[in-house]
């Protein structure tokens, strides 16, 4: 059996058996987890409030850092022929 599926199937069953005997535990669990999304949303909030700073500063137009969150693929430097 391969080393690390098992240390993962161990760690597994004594999550569980910690969270069946102690809801204060799954509770500071569920709290940790929590606060580190609520950390990550603030994160992704103060970088797209500079980025709008910035956009501002420079003088870019909202169009361009539109295009650049909203997923797209980044724009090819160099064309080349598709193969089929």
């Amino acid at each position: 059996m391969n080393l690390v599926l098992l240390l993962v199937v161990v760690l597994e069953v004594c999550i569980g058996v910690c969270a069946w005997l102690s809801p204060q535990w799954l509770r500071a669990v569920a709290a940790h987890l929590l606060a580190r999304a609520d950390v990550l949303d603030l994160v992704q909030n103060e970088k797209r409030r500079r980025m709008q700073y910035w956009t501002a500063q420079l003088g870019l137009t909202q169009h361009s850092e539109e295009m650049n969150q909203g997923g797209e693929a980044a724009p090819t430097l160099v064309n080349r022929p598709k193969v089929a």
